[in-house]
């Protein structure tokens, strides 16, 4: 099962999101956003979790993760604004494995 698409090399981020709807697991893309970081986004709203409880649980959890990554402040500051936290930044070479591990994290609510 792919966990996620990458939207600059991926010509299949449509068929993405519809096996991620149809089979009603988290839709996660990356998108490289400057040469340092790239975003990280996912979409729960095609699964009965609680947009709330779950985008404050990973706001906690990338909070932490800016912590102590020492990502600057000024940097993800915008993201922090969602509704839901469904957006992030990301270092660069980090983007994998966040997003794996946010995938796995979603599929285990």
């Amino acid at each position: 099962m792919k966990k996620f698409t990458n939207i600059e090399s991926s010509t299949t981020v449509n068929d993405h999101w519809q096996y991620c709807e149809k089979n009603k697991i988290p839709y996660l893309t990356i998108k490289r956003k400057n040469k340092s970081f790239f975003e990280v986004f996912y979409d729960i709203t095609n699964t009965k979790l609680d947009l709330n409880i779950v985008s404050d649980e990973i706001r906690d959890i990338y909070l932490s993760y800016a912590k102590f990554c020492l990502i600057p402040f000024f940097e993800y500051e915008l993201y922090l604004d969602q509704d839901y936290f469904f957006k992030m930044l990301v270092k660069d070479g980090h983007e994998q494995f966040f997003s794996e591990q946010l995938f796995n994290y979603l599929l285990s609510k």
